[in-house]
């Protein structure tokens, strides 16, 4: 989970970073859960809160803090880095269970993907609002 989560996202970041910096509007989208925000499973009243388990939870918990630490080094680059829960999408990983479809989960990161320059960097959210780290 770290390797996919965490350690390749750095790499694949860092690897891209020269191409980015030459783009004139590059953007950065991790997708992220809601699974990984400290805030949300602190709440003893989060009813998604027993999910938070030893690897998929602190596994999306770091890659938002990579997030917030790639759009606070890319400030100055205009390269916004953003996270995005795409929601509960019926995958592999939840055996097809989730309640939302791959084409509904895509368009809030695939918006987040066509920023202009006055967009945000630097947040986490999903497709209602700005979700706490």
């Amino acid at each position: 989970m770290f390797e996919t989560n965490v350690f390749g996202v750095i790499a694949v970041t860092q690897t891209m970073l020269p191409l980015l910096r030459k783009a004139p509007a590059a953007r950065i989208v991790n997708i992220s859960s809601g699974a990984g925000s400290l805030t949300l499973n602190a709440d003893p009243n989060n009813t998604h809160r027993e999910m938070f388990g030893a690897v998929y939870s602190p596994s999306k918990t770091a890659l938002n803090a990579i997030t917030l630490a790639f759009a606070i080094e890319l400030e100055s680059t205009g390269i916004k880095v953003n996270a995005v829960c795409p929601g509960f999408t019926a995958t592999d990983l939840n055996i097809f269970e989730g309640t939302g479809t791959v084409q509904q989960a895509a368009r809030h990161p695939v918006s987040l993907a066509l920023l202009d320059e006055s967009g945000p960097t630097g947040t986490f959210s999903n497709e209602r609002r700005q979700l706490p780290w």
